[in-house]
């Protein structure tokens, strides 16, 4: 009976904190967190508007949603695994669409962070690339962060750059991810120039390519 009642007493904490969770969608800008919050609907980052993603900051996905940003974002944690992109619960059907840079002027930061779990599951080229991070033709920074379990259609399950000018990934941890069709289980560029990628540790990614 005591077991029972124990059990019974776990199960509401943990759906009280669920129901505790700020849920959000669609345009986001100015300053999020810190705190958790469930993603329940695709979210934007509107041209010409800047999101500011403060320490100690997670990001629930329950379903496939995917982060357009067309403005700036800017993550900068305080230490290791510091701000976070994951799913809500182990399940296929939590995968979510990856951060997806696609601005041509303004400069995005992640530092910090833990991205995992993206996954772009349809067939049309630059729109399937880059599981966890795509960046099309956005300048980027990824710094002292991990990229892991991305899956990618086309190309760079973990991060893939297309067509972009000034990008930077160095001192990252890019591990087990994988793409389905072409190449770069890890890392795929694609027309990039002025590139940086030093000091990361790339390990366990798989490609069908080379």
């Amino acid at each position: 009976m005591k077991r029972v009642l124990i059990t019974m007493l776990v199960s509401l904490c943990l759906t009280g904190l669920a129901l505790a969770q700020p849920q959000i969608s669609g345009p986001q800008s100015g300053t999020l967190g810190p705190g958790t919050y469930l993603v329940v609907g695709n979210i934007q980052v509107p041209a010409g508007d800047s999101l500011f993603i403060l320490p100690g900051t997670t990001f629930l996905h329950n379903g496939y949603w995917t982060w357009n940003i067309y403005g700036t974002l800017r993550a900068f944690g305080e230490g290791p695994d510091s701000i976070k992109w994951l799913r809500q619960n182990p399940v296929p059907e939590h995968r979510w669409g990856g951060l997806r840079f696609r601005s041509l002027t303004t400069a995005s930061n992640l530092s910090y962070c833990v991205v995992e779990y993206g996954f772009t599951p349809t067939t049309a080229p630059s729109t399937d690339m880059g599981g966890c991070i795509f960046s099309e033709g956005s300048p980027l920074t990824v710094m002292h962060s991990r990229i892991s379990f991305g899956k990618a259609w086309w190309g760079g399950g973990g991060i893939c750059g297309h067509n972009v000018n000034a990008l930077n990934i160095s001192y990252n941890l890019i591990c087990d991810n994988a793409d389905d069709l072409w190449k770069g289980g890890g890392i795929l560029l694609d027309g990039c120039t002025n590139v940086t990628i030093s000091h990361n540790v790339i390990a366990r990614n798989y490609s069908t390519g080379t």
